[in-house]
């Protein structure tokens, strides 16, 4: 796994207590073995956590203070070697030797959800090989999507390990998808959306129309939830510094609101989140910050939903 530079190790440069504690963790990923376009996401997690400091400590919507709570550590990447798949063992071994709290990963490639959320969730040693899957272990969660692309690819340039199959592999593993601001497929893909199970998507063209359906459906959740976030979600006018950005992506208030039904108004467990496919601006502040932004919002909101119910 590519190293992260020097800097700040910290969010927001403050002081940490350590894992034990800790209320929420941060998990740097600096994974790219499958990127085939832009790259540079292995640069993403440690530009995000170098740009905190420039974001206020205090949040205007939640009056969250982070330099009181929540205690926020920032863990080092897990060390691997080797291609996908060694990075994702790794990578599940590392995330489920973590004490459970909430967890924000940041990657990195799209390809990294599948380790955390196997190590989070998943039965040891059911990580499966190019055969198949081996069972259905992870049905008890539900896996908000927000992206451009619908990673439902079973391969993609002949890669059965990569970003564009990532959700294709979770749903094998009996993972419920509820996917918004998809606007890039295959027409294989679109087929699986369509007609396979568990499968919920909410396509870009048609938000305008379905944007109260889907925050219906996120007020909807039960159980255990996992939100993925692929910057290319978001219009590429919020934040253009990623592998494939496309038009026509969510707005960063719709993005807000995501995030805030799904934490203030879900009856759902929301256990952890990651925000992946950032790739750093090559010159200085580019949209470092408002990346950063994304990472501290999710973590306002998480927190003073928590602070609400106890």
């Amino acid at each position: 796994m590519d190293s992260m530079s020097a800097g700040v190790s910290q969010f927001f440069g403050l002081p940490s207590l350590g894992v034990e504690h800790a209320d929420a963790l941060v998990l740097p990923l600096p994974v790219e073995r499958t990127v085939c376009y832009g790259k540079g996401t292995a640069g993403g997690p440690q530009a995000i956590i170098q740009a905190t400091p420039q974001i206020e400590t205090f949040d205007e919507e939640t009056l969250v203070e982070f330099s009181q709570s929540p205690r926020i550590h920032t863990l080092p990447p897990p060390p691997a070697e080797g291609d996908i798949k060694d990075c994702l063992v790794a990578i599940e071994d590392c995330v489920r030797s973590l004490p459970r709290k909430f967890l924000l990963s940041l990657g990195g490639e799209h390809t990294v959800t599948y380790g955390v959320v196997a190590g989070l969730f998943g039965q040891r040693g059911t990580t499966h090989d190019d055969a198949g899957p081996t069972r259905e272990d992870l049905a008890d969660v539900t896996l908000v999507h927000v992206d451009a692309h619908a990673d439902l690819a079973n391969r993609l340039h002949g890669r059965y390990w990569s970003h564009g199959t990532v959700m294709r592999r979770l749903w094998e593993r009996g993972c419920r998808l509820l996917q918004i601001a998809i606007r890039s497929l295959t027409r294989e893909e679109h087929q699986v959306a369509s007609t396979g199970p568990r499968i919920t998507t909410y396509y870009a063209h048609r938000l305008s129309e379905q944007w109260p359906e889907a925050l219906a459906a996120l007020r909807g959740l039960t159980g255990k939830v996992y939100l993925s976030l692929d910057v290319d979600g978001l219009d590429p006018s919020i934040i253009p510094s990623t592998g494939t950005p496309l038009p026509g992506g969510l707005s960063w208030w719709q993005t807000m609101e995501i995030i805030r039904t799904l934490t203030t108004e879900s009856r759902a467990e929301l256990v952890a989140a990651d925000i992946v496919e950032f790739v750093p601006s090559p010159v200085i502040p580019g949209c470092d910050p408002v990346a950063a932004r994304l990472a501290t919002k999710l973590l306002a909101w998480w927190w003073s939903a928590r602070s609400r119910n106890g």
